[in-house]
């Protein structure tokens, strides 16, 4: 009878092994979520989008920001940039980022050209297909932006 007892416990303790590293896991997906004002995870995203704007247009600038959704080291946003005291605006910005070692990095900004593709659900599945990493629910995806 004790060795069925010690099998029983046995089993039991791998059983519950299992399930903590399988709920573990399932639990370790970030739910997308949008940084409020003053949350560090809110400032990075804006400081490596603000360096990006600095190192190809060479202009200061703070954000007005109208969406931005992170998940797993992914964020999307959509900005107003304008100067810092607010007396230029320039163009709207939407920007994927990815959270490196560093820093959050650019990784792509859609084409502002009047030409170019909508920024849509067709556009959001293209840059889940170049990058399958990228959490879908960071976009915006019940909206259609040029």
């Amino acid at each position: 009878m004790s060795i069925r007892r010690n099998a029983g416990i046995f089993w039991g303790a791998v059983l519950l092994a299992v399930l903590v590293v399988f709920c573990g896991t399932v639990s370790a997906a970030e739910k997308p979520y949008t940084p409020q004002p003053g949350n560090p995870v809110r400032k990075a995203v804006l400081d490596g989008l603000r360096n990006w704007v600095w190192e190809n247009h060479e202009v200061r600038v703070v954000f007005v920001v109208r969406y931005l959704k992170v998940a797993e080291g992914w964020a999307w946003t959509e900005t107003a940039p304008q100067s810092p005291d607010g007396a230029r605006k320039y163009e709207g910005l939407m920007a994927l980022l990815r959270r490196t070692g560093d820093g959050w990095e650019v990784m792509h900004v859609p084409s502002g050209e009047e030409d170019a593709p909508p920024v849509d659900g067709t556009y959001f599945e293209m840059l889940i297909e170049e990058a399958p990493g990228i959490p879908r629910g960071i976009f915006p995806w019940e909206r259609k932006v040029n």
